[in-house]
């Protein structure tokens, strides 16, 4: 009798575990499912499964979306079918009684953009002088002193004016360092730390070695290197690049551009990756006299424009892309280059999808299975951030990183974030079923 009671307190022990691990997360799905959700018009959207939750979608857009709930065992699926563009706002239940919480469904426009692949240039020049490095000085008397650091300087500054005067170079600094009539002068640096302005007070120290007056700075002002062009809009000249921001190597500070633009760009080398040894394309820059492109913004999420001759653009097929929603474990594709100016398409496969309600770079667990590709590169390799990423003839994202364990494997971002940061309104076309 006691084992036979034992065994009951046992299995409803099992049972409450459980169901309270079953609350737990279907609550973190509910924290996470995204506020708002948009739908390619004429298309379908499997939404996450959940018993405890249902979607309730207010009545005046019932000709735009269907919402079909079809029960089983423990759960509810819910497929968005979008008919004619529109917006409207609908609620999550709680058994279908309880608003938890309020989302905004959108039928967007089928948005079309050409998929690139092509190897390209870029060259930034940063706003201002980023600080890469402190160093110490000898003076005349044989003391090192550090006077940026005793100033408080940080890596990562950007250094914007002296004395109130605009600097551009590291060649600024020391001009005006050495050409003052009076040298020793304390200078007012004006710098910008996590966007926020700062002046920090500095006396100059004469070099032992060269009798120049130096502060103890190492700065950088421009960058350049090899990426690949993700898409761009064969109507407006817009374009998306990289999947992710260009950072300084040394500080991994987001670089605030002044200047930049891309150039075409061919594959001279490619340095093959190995295990916790990145590779690296090699390409050389040519330039047929204007800019390929002018890079407006460099966000986290890679870098935009617009094409600035177009003539040069491929003449490729535009293709529809893939929401977050769309995109599926399996078999997929990139668009990358590997030789000359080729851009050629490889087999890849989508191993994780990574559902996000917020923009990320890492939307996706991504491998490489092109044998040729693995036998040229390894796997995935410093310059092939921004090819394109294509499944079921829809272009749904871009590669971003490499697993430095393991560089068959990498992440890669959803084309819905990089739409949105190259400017792509996705309800600049709806019309809202109350009019508005």
């Amino acid at each position: 009798m006691l084992l036979h009671k034992k065994s009951r307190l046992y299995f409803l022990a099992v049972i409450s575990t459980i169901t309270v691990l079953f609350l737990v997360n279907s609550f973190i799905m509910l924290y996470s499912f995204p506020s708002e959700i948009n739908v390619i018009q004429g298309q379908s959207q499997k939404l996450q499964d959940n018993p405890f939750f249902s979607l309730e979608m207010n009545n005046n857009l019932q000709d735009c979306i269907n919402v079909n709930n079809t029960s089983r065992l423990l759960s509810s699926v819910y497929m968005l079918q979008g008919n004619k563009m529109g917006k409207t706002n609908a609620q999550i239940k709680l058994l279908g009684l309880v608003p938890v919480k309020a989302i905004t469904l959108n039928v967007i426009p089928d948005i079309r953009v050409i998929p690139s692949g092509e190897a390209i240039g870029v060259k930034i020049e940063s706003k201002g002088l980023l600080i890469v490095g402190l160093s110490s000085i000898t003076d005349l008397n044989g003391k090192k002193v550090s006077p940026a650091a005793e100033a408080g300087f940080e890596v990562g500054d950007k250094i914007l004016e002296l004395d109130g005067k605009a600097v551009e170079t590291e060649r600024d600094i020391i001009d005006y360092l050495n050409t003052r009539q009076d040298k020793t002068k304390k200078i007012k640096f004006t710098v910008e730390r996590q966007k926020v302005m700062q002046s920090l007070i500095v006396q100059p120290v004469q070099c032992e070695d060269d009798n120049m007056y130096r502060v103890g700075l190492w700065v950088r002002d421009n960058i350049a290197g090899v990426g690949t062009l993700t898409f761009y809009d064969s109507k407006t000249g817009v374009f998306g690049a990289l999947g992710h921001g260009i950072t300084d190597i040394d500080s991994g500070v987001l670089v605030d551009i002044n200047k930049g633009f891309i150039l075409k760009s061919k594959v001279a080398t490619v340095q093959k990756a190995r295990k916790t040894v990145p590779g690296e394309i090699v390409g050389i820059f040519y330039d047929n006299g204007a800019p390929y492109g002018i890079i407006e913004k460099n966000t986290s999420f890679g870098i935009y424009g617009r094409l600035q001759n177009r003539k040069l653009a491929p003449k490729e097929k535009a293709i529809s892309i893939g929401l977050n929603g769309q995109i599926k474990e399996g078999p997929a594709k990139i668009l990358t280059t590997i030789e000359g100016n080729k851009v050629e398409e490889f087999d890849i496969e989508i191993q994780k999808v990574i559902r996000q309600n917020t923009s990320d770079s890492k939307s996706m667990v991504i491998k490489i299975t092109d044998t040729r590709l693995l036998e040229k590169t390894g796997g995935i390799v410093q310059g092939m951030s921004g090819s394109p990423i294509i499944q079921n003839n829809r272009l749904i994202g871009s590669v971003t990183h490499v697993l430095i364990n393991d560089p068959t494997k990498g992440y890669g971002i959803s084309i819905e974030w990089m739409l949105k940061e190259a400017n792509v309104q996705f309800d600049k076309n709806l019309k809202s079923a109350v009019g508005e």
